[in-house]
């Protein structure tokens, strides 16, 4: 599953790199797409519901949800799995988002704990060499942290000046 996400992360660059595209074009110099801002707030829907979309076909419950209009729970992001008794059997996966500033640290510790199989932490710095800092950063964090369950991590660093994604994944196993 993991590649699966990188990919649609990939496809969502590829649409804000479009509407991006069609701004400056508007303004009449596309190739000064670059200058024109994937806002935060877009940025931060167009990831929640692309992954809303995903959960939904794979028979999850997403919040927040795009069908239901249910806002967050817990975290940024999830998918869900009930019973058919509506009980909640587990969470599949987490995601935090935090691409306005550069305070991640608290929003990745909540991810710590959560008893997801998968875990996505989205962040948005300017350069590569950053991205790598936090990766890092990260990294160290999950290595120091008592986990109880083996889950997937996805860490995704979205580099402003090069408009690009980039990614760090690797898997904690708990014997």
């Amino acid at each position: 599953m993991i590649e699966t996400f990188k990919q649609w992360f990939l496809e969502i660059r590829q649409q804000a790199i479009d509407t991006k595209k069609q701004k400056a074009q508007a303004k009449g110099d596309e190739s000064k797409w670059r200058h024109e801002i994937w806002a935060s707030p877009q940025k931060n829907k167009d990831i929640k519901t692309r992954f809303a979309i995903e959960g939904d076909a794979r028979g999850f419950k997403a919040r927040p949800s795009h069908l239901t209009n249910a806002g967050e729970w817990l975290y940024d992001f999830v998918w869900r799995e009930f019973d058919d008794e509506n009980n909640l059997k587990r969470v599949v996966l987490t995601m935090e988002i935090e691409v306005s500033d550069y305070h991640f640290r608290y929003d990745f510790n909540k991810l710590l704990q959560a008893d997801s199989e998968y875990k996505i932490m989205v962040f948005q710095v300017k350069t590569p060499t950053e991205i790598e800092e936090v990766f890092d950063s990260l990294q160290r964090s999950v290595d120091a942290y008592q986990s109880k369950v083996t889950c997937h991590y996805l860490l995704v660093g979205w580099c402003t000046s090069l408009n690009e994604f980039s990614f760090r994944d690797f898997q904690v196993n708990v014997n």
